[in-house]
Parts: structure tokens; C-alpha cells; sequence
């Protein structure tokens, strides 16, 4: 199982005690009360909502009737008893499978079981959850009219720990599902969502990092509707009020994880920007006219909710993408705020991270921050970087690396300087190991984004490998600088070297593909050698430089022309196929 995923999934078994059960069936709880908590806000333990004994192919039912969770008829009868209508109910179903692949047989198990189950009079074996889940369905539907829409709605999630790609017979069979349960007419919208374990970890993160708050207006002006926009609003906001409701925790430190969708973190105290702000709020003559000398701050959140009357906005999962600098210099200095310094805030509702990260991108076109920056904030990029992390919890000290994927993000963070990779060198470790361009990632360093963007930070690539070539890079430069092996007389070809390190380090010549369900695999090979207590990596370094003596040092031209990395790997994949295998 994908590291990341392991780790929120131990998270889960050890705050819910669930050490005694599998590894695949603490997955379905980990992946039910993603789910569930999705719909329903309030504490619930998962076993509440996953199958036991006889599942007949559901692994989780989960009903949500006016907000609350409802697992046992007596709750479901209690509810319908309140003199109230319009009800909305939300009946979920869920099938989990802890291996990699999306099969389309085993999709097809799971239709039938729902077939099965929705025909209200199973044929199938089903344990006691089912049949309490299957009671508590009929009082819903023998109380249709008090019902928002008079039918409930319902979502469908197929969950695995592998990478969901929308191939064509995939996606035909979840479309036969969606189908089969509209034809029912049991339900008046219907949802069948896959989930691998990129949109897990997103929905885990979600949910266990959600921040709310809300605040006071001082004036404000709302813009039309836009397409993917349902509502926005220009603000002007007193900024002490915003610092306490939004920038600041409940213990008065700086809530860092507000900033995630921003392309920089903060500059420091030092930067001319930041400076002209401090100076601003200890001027007594210039702070009231802080909000006409700043050019503001950008909020983009999936839910706002604006009440004219008090002029109060509530705000659920909302980050900064523009005005980091400005937050955190007032958190910094709010000693210094009072009533007279205000600040405009852009609000923006958007649901769809598509149309977000237009924004983010559009709020920051007209700054200095590189073009690949912006590749920093895929979701893919943000995967990465807790893969690094999950990484560092098992590793060493000494082991550990960093992926800043934002413009100093560790700046302040006292890690040595040859540990973390940025946007760009986390890029051309990838290109030169696993992409085999490392003329190109050895080239003018704008090269490999403009030659190779559209391969980098994919959403199918397993985080493992951009690791793992990031380790490798690490690794081979503590032996430049240690002058050892005579590494120091190789730094010119270091993105060859790392390119060659899979070949000798794996002993195979056919490299699994980024998207392949064996990359994990073929990365923790590569990853323990590296991080091996016998440095055995070395040996495989040395390996390496051969090969390039056997071909000749490149001039500069050659460096950097395919031609040369051809050659090489030619050699490599030679002498590894001559290597009798242990």
C-alpha cells in the first residue's frame, strides 16, 4: 500500500483501536469514514457504518437523514416522527478493495450486490448490518413524502489503494451501475464515484484539516455569478478582526496550512515588500490608510455563506492564494493593529478545484514567481511532498530529504540547504531517472519544463519515484562533497549518473513505468539500497562512473544531447544483462 495512504490509515486504526484487525479491513474503515464524513459532520466510529459477516459485495452503507447519522430503525422511526418535511436524506454505499487495480469484475460483483440489495428482498447471503441497513431503507422509502424531492438521493463509491484512470470499460462499468440505480426510480439524483488513492488522500486531508471560521464585515459588494464561481464578494475588513478569525489558531500561532494553494510562503521580516508593511502599521499618520495602500488579499473557499443583515461571512476550507506576505507580516505585527486598520479581501466561492487553480494562477500572473512554481500547486505535487514526509517519519535523521514545494517554504526551517529540492530540482531528478532525459534536465534549467511540462507531476505518476530520484541526488552529492570515489570529478554528469543508478541498483533493464502498478515496488528497492546502513549504494555509484569512462567524458555540447544518454544507457543495460542475477 501506498506509504502516504498507510500512514492515514494507521492514523485512523490507532484513534479508533483498531490494531487487532487486517491490514485490507482497517482500509475499509479508513475508506468509510473518509466517505461518510464527506456527508455527516458530527463524531461517529466507522464500525458503525462498514459490514461484518455476510456483505453480499457492499462494504459500507451509511444513511443520512436530516444531518444526522442514522444506523438502527429505532433512530430512523424516532426521526420521521418529528412533524417536519422536507427532509434530505443521503443514502451511501460503498465496496472497498485494498489491492491496486480497478477491475472490472470485481465491479461487476459489487453491481449485483447493490441489484441485490435495492431489489428489497435479497437473495444473496447478508450478515446483520445488512439487514438492519436494509430495514432502516424501508422506512425511508414508507416516508417519502416528508422527503426534500420525495426520494432520497444516493452516492455510490468504489474505493482501491491504486490510481483510478478513466480507461473506457472502467468507467462503462461504473456508468452501468449509475444506470442500473436510476432505472430503479428509488432515487432522485444519483452518483457513482470512484476514488484511488490520490482522492483518498485528498478527501483525508479534507477532513481532518478543516478549518472554518467567521467574520465580520466591515463593507462589501458582491459580484454576478460566474461559470464555476456561484458567488464572490470584495470586502473591506478590519484586520485585526481577520488576523484572529482566519490567520491565527486559538493559541495565536500562524495557521501555515492556509497557505497551501499559495505559490510563495512568507519572504521574512526583511523582504522590501514586508518591510513597507511593517513601516506602514507603526506610522501612526499612514496605518488608517493601510487598506488603500495594500493591493489586498485573495480567498478562495468551497462553501461561503454571507448573512446581509450582520454583515457576517462563514467560510469553510479556505485558503490564502494571494496575500501571503501581507497575513502573516499583520499576524506578525498585530500588536500594532486597532480599530483604524483595515484591509480589502477578495472572497470567492469556488467547488471546483479546476476553476480554482485558474484563479490561483490568474492572482499571480502579474508577480515575479516562475512559471514552473505554479507546477508546485498539482495536486500531484502535493502528493509528492507528503510522500517525502511519510518518508522522513520512517527514515533516519540522517536520511531525510525535503520537497519545498512552495517558494521557501522551509526558508526558516533550520534543514540543511543540500536537502531540500525545489519545484525545479525535484523536477529534473524525476526527468533524468525515470523520464531518461538527463540531457535535458543537465541543460539550461527552464529547459526541462518547457521540454518535458507536460510529463511532470502527471496524476497517474506514483509519488515514489520522484523520491527516489531526489534520494539518489542526495546521495551521490554527499559523496561529491566528501570528494569520495571521486565523485568531485563527475558533477557534470550527475543527472547521468542518477539515470543510471536504477539499472545497476535493480539489476532489471525494463524500468517500470511512473503509472505502473509495479513502480512502488521497483522505488522501495531503489529507496533501501540508498538508505542501507552498509552504504551499498556506493559500490553502485562507482558502477556508474565506469560506464561513463567506457564511453568517454561528454564535452559540454554533448552533455547535453541525447545521443550521449543513448549511449550510455546502452552500456548500462549491456553490462547489467552480463551480470549474472543473485
Amino acid at each position: 500500500m501506498n506509504i502516504i495512504l498507510e500512514s492515514h490509515v494507521k492514523t485512523i486504526s490507532d484513534d479508533f483501536d483498531f490494531d487487532e484487525k487486517e491490514l485490507s479491513k482497517k482500509f475499509e474503515l479508513f475508506c468509510n469514514y473518509c466517505i461518510v464524513s464527506k456527508h455527516f459532520f458530527g463524531r461517529f466510529n466507522p464500525i458503525v457504518v462498514t459490514t461484518d459477516e455476510d456483505d453480499a459485495s457492499i462494504d459500507g452503507i451509511a444513511f443520512i437523514i436530516d444531518g444526522e447519522l442514522i444506523t438502527t430503525t429505532d433512530d430512523a422511526e424516532a426521526i420521521f416522527k418529528r412533524p417536519k418535511n422536507n427532509v434530505s436524506v443521503d443514502v451511501i454505499f460503498t465496496q472497498i478493495k485494498s489491492g491496486e487495480k480497478f477491475s472490472k469484475d470485481e465491479i461487476a460483483n459489487f453491481k449485483i450486490g447493490l441489484e441485490d440489495f435495492l431489489s428489497l428482498n435479497p437473495k444473496l447471503p447478508n450478515g446483520s448490518f445488512n439487514v438492519e441497513a436494509l430495514q432502516i431503507l424501508r422506512i425511508v422509502f414508507a416516508n417519502l413524502r416528508k422527503i426534500r424531492n420525495k426520494r432520497p438521493n444516493c452516492q455510490v463509491y468504489y474505493c482501491t489503494s491504486g490510481v483510478y484512470k478513466s480507461q473506457r470499460e472502467i468507467s462503462a462499468s461504473f456508468g452501468i451501475i449509475e444506470r442500473h440505480i436510476s432505472e430503479t426510480d428509488y432515487f432522485n439524483k444519483v452518483s457513482v464515484i470512484p476514488l484511488g488513492r490520490g482522492e483518498l488522500i485528498s478527501l483525508y486531508t479534507e477532513i481532518s484539516e478543516k478549518n472554518e471560521a467567521k467574520l465580520k464585515l466591515i463593507e462589501y459588494f458582491g459580484m454576478p455569478a460566474m461559470n464555476g464561481i456561484p458567488q464572490s464578494y470584495v470586502a473591506l475588513v478590519n484586520a485585526s478582526d481577520f488576523i484572529k478569525a482566519l490567520v491565527e489558531d486559538s493559541e495565536g500561532n500562524l495557521r501555515e496550512s492556509i497557505f497551501e494553494e499559495n505559490v510563495r510562503s512568507f519572504l521574512g521580516n526583511k523582504n522590501d515588500v514586508n518591510v513597507a508593511i511593517q513601516e506602514t502599521l507603526n506610522s501612526p499618520d499612514k496605518k488608517s490608510l493601510f487598506s488603500v495602500l495594500n493591493n489586498g488579499i485573495t480567498i478562495v473557499a468551497p462553501e461561503l455563506t454571507l448573512t446581509p443583515n450582520t454583515k457576517e461571512l462563514d467560510l469553510a476550507n479556505y485558503q490564502i492564494i494571494n496575500g501571503c506576505q501581507t497575513s502573516t507580516t499583520l499576524h506578525e505585527n498585530k500588536k500594532f493593529l486597532n480599530k483604524d486598520v483595515n484591509v480589502v479581501v477578495k472572497f470567492i466561492e469556488s467547488p471546483d478545484n479546476e476553476f480554482s487553480g485558474d484563479i490561483i494562477a490568474a492572482t499571480n500572473s502579474q508577480s515575479d514567481i516562475p512559471k514552473e512554481s505554479f507546477l508546485g500547486l498539482r495536486n500531484k505535487a502535493k502528493l509528492v511532498q507528503r510522500y517525502f514526509k511519510a518518508q522522513n517519519e520512517k527514515q533516519a535523521h540522517e536520511n531525510h530529504i525535503f520537497f519545498e514545494r512552495r517558494q521557501n517554504e522551509y526558508k526558516h526551517a533550520g534543514y540543511q540547504s543540500t536537502r531540500i529540492f525545489d519545484v525545479r530540482e525535484v523536477a529534473r531528478c524525476y526527468a533524468a531517472m525515470f523520464l531518461d532525459l538527463p540531457h535535458n534536465a543537465a541543460r539550461y534549467v527552464n529547459n526541462i519544463f518547457s521540454s518535458s511540462g507536460d510529463l511532470l507531476f502527471k496524476e497517474d505518476d506514483n509519488e515514489s519515484y520522484y523520491y527516489a530520484s531526489c534520494l539518489a541526488l542526495y546521495k551521490y552529492h554527499t559523496l561529491i562533497n566528501g570528494r569520495k570515489i571521486n565523485a568531485h570529478n563527475y558533477i557534470k554528469v550527475r543527472w547521468h549518473i542518477i539515470h543510471l543508478f536504477k539499472f545497476f541498483c535493480s539489476g532489471e533493464t525494463a524500468i517500470p513505468l511512473p503509472n505502473s502498478n509495479k513502480a512502488e515496488k521497483f522505488a522501495l528497492k531503489l529507496i533501501t539500497t540508498l538508505n542501507s546502513e552498509n552504504k551499498s549504494h556506493i559500490k553502485i555509484f562507482e558502477r556508474c562512473q565506469k560506464v561513463i569512462d567506457t564511453i568517454g567524458f561528454p564535452t559540454s555540447d554533448e552533455l547535453k544531447r541525447s545521443k550521449f544518454s543513448a549511449e550510455i544507457m546502452a552500456e548500462a543495460i549491456k553490462s547489467v544483462k552480463k551480470t549474472p542475477k543473485k
